[in-house]
């Protein structure tokens, strides 16, 4: 018993980073028009525990930051498979493929989701809507996607964004990231996909989702070349520092 868990504890601290995996990803969700003015502590109109709202799809792309490299596209949506639950059940076989490599004995890596906000709204969504159709069991379903590691990037890049006030710190807005990450591109708001649901205009919606997707990989990277920039600056800055404390002391030598 005790040999296994020594091997399974050894297998957890096995980390291969240039397999590593990142699923960007947006999802989609539908309102009905009477819910649409619900009061709401943060203005989340979208509740995945009421059974007439439902999650319409989303776009999956799977990234290898190490190799800087696209993988896998999946472009999951209610019209194509026929029903929510089957929507919930591909998305719930993407992620789930994605961690076979990392659970098998060899382990090849971790698994990441990253988007705009997926913290407080497209993970929790998931899970709840998951569980609600039962998709797996609650267990299985809370350790595929529990299990991976999030990197919601309107937390992740505040720290890039100037402080005006001592040690605070929140969320950004989809529009600050854009404004400063994307040349100020607008991408309007996500409410505009009901009507365009009950439109029929479901092209607009895929383009829409997959849009957001590939600006959320771009907002990422552009994150880093900024975080290099600043490391490189600080680099020259230091270098010139220490010139200048030469020449000081040489000046005092004298």
């Amino acid at each position: 018993m005790l040999a296994s868990l020594d091997f399974i504890f050894l297998k957890m601290l096995k980390f291969y980073p240039n397999k590593t995996k990142v699923i960007f990803f947006d999802l989609e969700y539908y309102v009905p028009a009477k819910d649409r003015s619900r009061s709401t502590p943060a203005g989340m109109t979208f509740s995945p525990v009421l059974s007439d709202h439902k999650i319409l799809g989303g776009s999956f792309l799977t990234y290898y930051p190490m190799q800087d490299r696209v993988g896998k596209r999946h472009n999951i949506w209610e019209w194509k498979l026929g029903s929510e639950e089957k929507v919930l059940c591909e998305i719930f076989r993407v992620i789930q493929d994605e961690w076979k490599s990392i659970e098998s004995k060899d382990q090849a890596g971790s698994l990441m989701l990253a988007g705009i906000g997926i913290s407080h709204s497209d993970v929790p969504a998931l899970l709840a809507r998951m569980s609600l159709n039962a998709i797996a069991s609650n267990e299985r379903v809370y350790d595929v996607l529990c299990g991976c590691r999030q990197i919601d990037l309107s937390v992740a890049t505040f720290c890039q964004f100037a402080f005006n006030q001592s040690y605070f710190a929140y969320p950004k807005t989809k529009s600050a990231l854009y404004q400063k990450y994307l040349k100020g591109k607008v991408l309007e708001s996500g409410k505009g996909v009901w009507e365009l649901y009950e439109s029929g205009d479901v092209s607009a919606i895929e383009k829409r989702c997959a849009e957001e997707v590939a600006d959320a990989l771009e907002i990422y990277k552009s994150m880093f070349e900024i975080k290099k920039k600043n490391d490189a600056s600080l680099v020259r800055l230091k270098r010139l520092d220490k010139i200048a404390e030469m020449n000081v002391s040489a000046l005092d030598e004298k």
